[in-house]
Formats: C-alpha cells, structure tokens, sequence
C-alpha cells in the first residue's frame, strides 16, 4: 500500500484542520496514512492513522524565529519522510508548505502536493515583516512542488496574477463537509430559547463582528443576535455591546464545539468577515438550511453563493450595506424561504465523499 504523508500544524479547530479530519477516513482506505504536525492539539477524533509530531510549536513564536528554523525543519521532515518511506505527501497550511517546500530542495523526493486556503494577497496586505517574508516564500516556493491545490477559484487566481504560479501546477480541491454527520448533530436541542440571528467565527478582527453588532443594533427586530467563537477581542466586544446598550440582545455565546445545533434553528445566519479563503463555516451554515447574509470578500462567498443565487451578499468592510442585507433578510420571508429551501442543494456540492473522490483522483495521479 502507498504511503501518505498529511502534514499541517496542528489539528485544532481551525478550517483546514476541520478538512483534513473530514478527508482522513477516506484517505485512510486507500492509503497506509501518516499525519505530521507541529503541535499536540488535536479536537478531533483520530482513529487508524499514525501521528508524529515534527516538534512543539510555540503559538505565539517570533516571526524572526520562526523563519530561521524553517530550514532546520525542513531537515528534520525530509529525514522524518525518508525513515517512514513515504511516497506521497499532501500539506495544508503556510507553514507546513514552506518546510515541505523546502525539503524538497534538500533533496526530499517523494511526490509533493500543497493546499492553499486562504487569498494571500489579502492575508498578507498589511505591510509587516511577517507579510513580507509569506510573500517571499510562496513566490520562491510554490512553483517547487508537483501540485498546487487552491481551494476556491480566487484563491487560485490570486496565485496565478500574483504569486506567478505555474499555471499548470494549479488546481482546485474544495473544502469538504461530512453532510451526514452535520444533519445528525443539528438535531441536538440548545438552551436558547427565544428566536435569533447567528454568526459563527474566531473574535478577531478578521472576522469583523463588531461591524455586524453595529448593523444590527439599527435593526428594528426582536431577534437577538447570537456570536458563536472565541479569541482575542471578546472583551472589546462586550465593551461594544455595553456601549450600544445591546446587553439583553447580543449574545457571546463561547466556542461550542457543535455550532450545527445553532445553525439549524436560526432565523437567519450573518457573515461580516471582511476576507476568507473558502469558509467551512458558510458551507455548513447552508448544510443546515440557513439563509445567509454574508460579505462579498476574497475569495470565496461570490463563488459559494453564486452571485445571490443561494444567499444574499453585501459589500465588505460597509456597516449600512450590512444593515440593509440584514433588513433585507428580515423583512422579506419569501426570500428568506427560497434561501433555505436552496441551501441544502448547494451544501452537496461539498460533501466529503464527492470532494474525497477528487482528492484521491490528485493523490493517485
């Protein structure tokens, strides 16, 4: 049997991680599987797949640091692969592709697939030395390895235009959902009781809720607003939700590992993220039969939605846009029906035995 290599960070709770749990059990049929990673954290239940851990990562490491170990790393992954006879590797995530990358020019010669799920150009706008140094790499590297997978058509563009990757090399690998699982754990009752809007993701500024409690705090409605996720700005958020006297109508509600049961009983779901690469989060709202308002960011939502075919798009980064999808959704019940009648139909698109198949079909080429 051949032998796989999944290297990415860690396993926590994140998109790409979520993917890579979803993908393994396929995988696993097909393939004697090894997953490396850089960290222990693991939120998934991993079974029939071997584990090694190519160091401890510290989260908050310095950029500088991080970049000099890249090549003592990559040694120590093309000894790890060499000694584990692996014939396939297949990386998710920045920095597992920059040490992969460079393993192979250390002479590492197993076949060498990359995941990109973010649109780096706008991950890495802001001028900082950690966005210099991304650029760099990826403009370096990327061309390196026998197969790029972008998962979304912006993200591939936005190689291609910008990163001068070998267009050739390029292709597309959806994120995969498991429908199944999804449906079962949306059954589970919640302790809210009264009807609300939902949102789900990292409390960051990325995401951008304090502009979708802004918008919403302008509504007419007795829905209250429900946050789902945890992260840095939670204080600044309940700061925010004081100050616009929202404390009996916006809920932060903490990470819960079963957003799914939310998901399905929410008036509507709303997506301010200013950018994503393709959001897990969207594509299982609309397996949950949401309607969904959602920002037109990189890359992924005009795509996902098909321009507000399956949900109802508004401009990024633009609270009064946001605040007239929002009464848009509100207010219109026959829209908000087609939505949810739609969402189940598109969320197919991306369960995981059709995107298994055509990451098998990449793997084994």
């Amino acid at each position: 049997m051949q032998k796989l290599a999944i290297f990415i960070y860690s396993l926590g709770s994140g998109g790409a991680e979520r993917v890579v749990a979803t993908l393994l059990p396929t995988l696993n049929l097909h393939f004697d599987t090894h997953l490396i990673l850089m960290s222990e954290k693991i939120s998934y239940d991993i079974k029939d797949t071997k584990i090694h851990f190519l160091e401890q990562s510290k989260a908050d490491e310095n950029a500088i640091l991080k970049f000099i170990k890249l090549p003592f790393l990559a040694f120590k992954y093309k000894k790890l692969c060499e000694e584990l006879d692996i014939n396939t590797q297949f990386v998710f995530l920045n920095r597992p592709n920059y040490i992969a990358l460079l393993a192979r020019i250390f002479g590492l010669k197993s076949r060498l697939i990359i995941n990109e799920c973010t649109t780096p150009s706008v991950m890495y706008k802001k001028p900082s030395l950690t966005s210099f140094i991304n650029k760099f790499l990826i403009k370096m590297l990327y061309n390196k390895a026998d197969l790029i997978l972008a998962n979304s058509q912006g993200n591939k563009e936005d190689l291609l235009k910008n990163f001068k990757v070998d267009e050739i090399k390029c292709k597309i690998l959806y994120n995969a959902i498991d429908l199944d699982g999804i449906e079962e754990k949306a059954k589970e009752n919640i302790d809210f009781k009264e009807p609300f809007i939902l949102t789900v993701g990292r409390l960051d500024k990325g995401k951008n809720h304090s502009l979708l409690i802004r918008a919403y705090s302008k509504l007419d409605t007795k829905l209250k607003l429900c946050i789902l996720g945890e992260g840095v700005l939670k204080d600044s958020l309940e700061q925010l939700i004081r100050d616009l006297n929202l404390e009996d109508k916006v809920f932060l509600l903490g990470f819960d590992k079963n957003p799914y049961k939310y998901m399905s009983k929410c008036e509507f779901f709303a997506f301010a993220s200013s950018f994503e690469g393709f959001s897990n989060v969207l594509i299982e709202s609309l397996a949950c039969s949401c309607a969904v308002v959602c920002t037109d960011h990189q890359s992924g939502a005009k795509e996902l939605f098909k321009d507000n075919e399956f949900g109802l798009l508004v401009k990024v980064n633009d609270e009064k846009s946001m605040f007239e999808g929002l009464k848009t959704m509100l207010e219109n019940s026959e829209l908000r029906s087609t939505y949810k009648q739609k969402a189940k139909f598109r969320a197919k698109d991306f369960d995981k035995t059709k995107i298994a198949k055509e990451a098998l079909a990449f793997l084994k080429d």
